[in-house]
């Protein structure tokens, strides 16, 4: 056995423990793996009546990323109604932050020993990752899993079409917009590991969390500015003083709802934009102007009451527009001075951009989006491309159903 990693003796141990794992011998195995190993441990920790369970929702980061889970939990709690299902974490801070969320039991597993250990105990069946955090790929070493990526939107940006993908068993995707994104950027992804299930997040009933106001409600909802430039698509730092300015001059009541993560980053052209943007509402305000910043609640609520809504590149837009075809809808393009837009999204191509060449044009373009019925027509259309007939209420259904067939596939041992 010299040069033969422990890891990998540990790795079979753990598999075999887990294919018999009601039997003597699965007893023997684990007992083993509780007591080797690197000591580096931090210990296993459950929050809820136990840590087994079918289905896995899998978080490997922290807090600050926590609304990329949070907006799947009533999926996972329809799931859980006929497959039990667990959260497993692996930043104690995120663990806590999450006791509020849900009543589906937790479990904390820190370290890799650990989070083998938890695996190797208990049979579970699929795992679901709501991002590509670098944690996950400790979770998918193991064999066993069904391993599926839903991601925590439906989005044009480039991270969401990362090679990072094929690494997972299946990708669960909103409709042909996705799986079109990915054919033309991603070699070697095949079809069959694409499953269209709409968007579970999106089921369900939402409230008005506004005061009422007489005016139209236009928000504007930039994202965050990315890892990297290619992942940057924020309007904050290079049209979003400008927006904000523009609409206080108009007859409406502006809602500020930047992505939770804008408020957190230490570039500065971003923060002083940030800065500006509050201050012009805070500004106008003491004017009488009533405007709003707005960083509690869902942004799905706060559609309710929403009239139009200025966006970036994100999964903002499309979650809007699934929700709500009949309001308007204004993307912006910070990657191109031209009126035309640069950006490579459908809803760019179909609806136009906001750009810094036809700045001036917002007040028209907020008007031609509420009621220029060509505008009505291509929203109709795309909501169709990015999430097919799905209505209402029945991605959770197609959710729960692809779970159901990907765990028969993988005890068949083949691909349906």
């Amino acid at each position: 056995m010299t040069g033969f990693p422990f890891s990998s003796i540990k790795r079979i141990a753990q598999n075999c423990a887990r294919r018999v794992s009601r039997s003597p011998l699965g007893e023997l195995l684990k007992s083993w793996l509780r007591g080797s190993g690197p000591a580096d441990r931090f210990g296993i920790e459950v929050r809820g009546d136990r840590s087994s369970a079918d289905v896995i929702g899998y978080f490997g980061d922290g807090p600050d990323q926590l609304y990329q889970l949070q907006q799947w939990i009533p999926a996972l709690e329809a799931l859980n109604e006929s497959r039990p299902v667990i959260l497993i974490f692996r930043q104690r801070s995120a663990f806590k932050a999450a006791k509020s969320l849900t009543s589906i039991p937790s479990v904390l597993a820190i370290s890799y020993p650990d989070l083998a250990e938890l695996y190797a105990d208990n049979d579970y069946r699929l795992a679901i990752y709501v991002n590509n955090g670098m944690r996950n790929f400790q979770s998918m070493a193991d064999t066993s899993i069904v391993h599926v990526h839903v991601d925590h939107g439906e989005s044009d940006k480039k991270s969401s079409i990362s090679n990072q993908l094929k690494a997972y068993d299946k990708v669960f995707v909103a409709g042909s917009a996705a799986i079109a994104r990915c054919e033309q950027a991603l070699w070697g992804l095949g079809k069959n590991k694409m499953v269209t299930v709409g968007r579970p997040p999106l089921d369900g009933k939402f409230e008005s969390i506004l005061p009422h106001d007489n005016r139209r409600t236009v928000v504007y909802a930039p994202t965050w500015q990315g890892e990297d430039e290619a992942n940057n698509f924020t309007s904050v730092d290079t049209l979003g003083p400008q927006i904000v300015e523009a609409l206080t001059a108009l007859d409406v009541r502006v809602v500020y709802r930047p992505h939770p993560r804008v408020a957190a980053t230490h570039d500065a052209a971003v923060v002083d934009a940030d800065r500006a943007i509050r201050s012009m509402l805070h500004n106008a305000d003491e004017g009488g102007g009533a405007h709003v910043v707005s960083t509690d609640g869902s942004i799905l609520d706060l559609f309710v009451d929403t009239d139009v809504l200025i966006t970036d590149v994100s999964s903002v837009g499309p979650d809007f527009l699934f929700l709500h075809p009949h309001k308007g809808l204004i993307l912006t393009d910070r990657h191109t001075e031209a009126a035309s837009p640069g950006l490579k999204s459908p809803l760019a191509t179909g609806l136009g951009a906001l750009t810094k060449a036809n700045l001036n044009r917002l007040p028209q373009m907020i008007e031609d989006s509420l009621s220029d019925d060509a505008l009505l027509d291509a929203r109709r259309r795309l909501k169709a491309h990015y999430f097919g007939a799905t209505t209402a209420g029945e991605s959770t259904s197609l959710f729960i159903a692809a779970i159901e067939d990907s765990i028969r596939e993988r005890v068949s041992g083949h691909r349906v």
